[in-house]
């Protein structure tokens, strides 16, 4: 989508813009903006699952024991350049003066990393940061970021520099307790079985404990606790463990 400059005169094209917010619910502007200059030609998501390795007693082998799916991180390189030209070159040049003047890339930089990482004393942190561009709209942090040098004014002031940035997604915990209201191994629950699936592994995944599956197994009528069909629907009622 960094093609997309090439056509700025012939129509508006929309710039990657970060957006910092005081809060975790990201309802409080800061007031603080920035805009690429350049917008990226590509970007990366990731996501995970963590597991913890399990192996039985003389096993050769390990199970992988869910723990968790940690927040999804989305990176970006930045191009941010004072000669007017964005090609690539290491030698000493003059600048583009219509660009904005010498220390111009260095100005900017430092724009970027007040705005990502530069930390607040009033918030005991660096800002929350919603990252817009057209349709996509990413909330987190940024998590690092590497700035590369790549081209030099005569005086030795940078004129050409990327920055390669990592952003994580951040969820407040207002979301992460609604989450957990809506799984929550206090309220009744219908399942559908899974193939594989197993009452003491079901109760070990709702309620933490594959000893509960004989309660599951009564609220259900069930007799044969190894004969369970894929499809078939359980009701898993709240059970107070203590």
């Amino acid at each position: 989508m960094g093609l997309l400059n090439l056509f700025d005169g012939l129509a508006e094209v929309a710039k990657l813009t970060i957006i910092a917010y005081s809060d975790e619910n990201f309802q409080n502007q800061t007031g603080e903006t920035f805009s690429v200059m350049y917008n990226p030609n590509t970007f990366s998501e990731s996501f995970g699952t963590e597991y913890a390795p399990q192996r039985a007693i003389g096993g050769t082998a390990d199970t992988q024991s869910f723990q968790g799916q940690p927040s999804s991180s989305v990176s970006f390189d930045f191009l941010f350049d004072g000669t007017g030209v964005s090609g690539v070159g290491s030698t000493a040049v003059d600048l583009n003066p219509a660009v904005g003047g010498v220390g111009y890339v260095k100005e900017q930089i430092d724009a970027f990393m007040n705005i990502t990482q530069l930390y607040v004393g009033e918030e005991h942190r660096t800002n929350h940061l919603e990252l817009s561009w057209g349709t996509f709209h990413f909330y987190g942090v940024m998590e690092r970021a590497t700035v590369t040098y790549k081209l030099f004014h005569s005086s030795g002031a940078p004129l050409r520099a990327t920055i390669n940035a990592t952003f994580k997604q951040t969820v407040s915990r207002e979301e992460q307790a609604a989450l957990a209201r809506r799984s929550s191994p206090d309220l009744t629950h219908f399942r559908l079985v899974k193939a594989g699936e197993t009452l003491p592994l079901i109760a070990q995944k709702v309620y933490g404990d594959s000893s509960l599956y004989l309660e599951i197994a009564r609220v259900n009528d069930i007799n044969n606790i190894r004969r369970l069909t894929p499809g078939q629907q359980l009701v898993l009622p709240p059970i107070n463990k203590k």
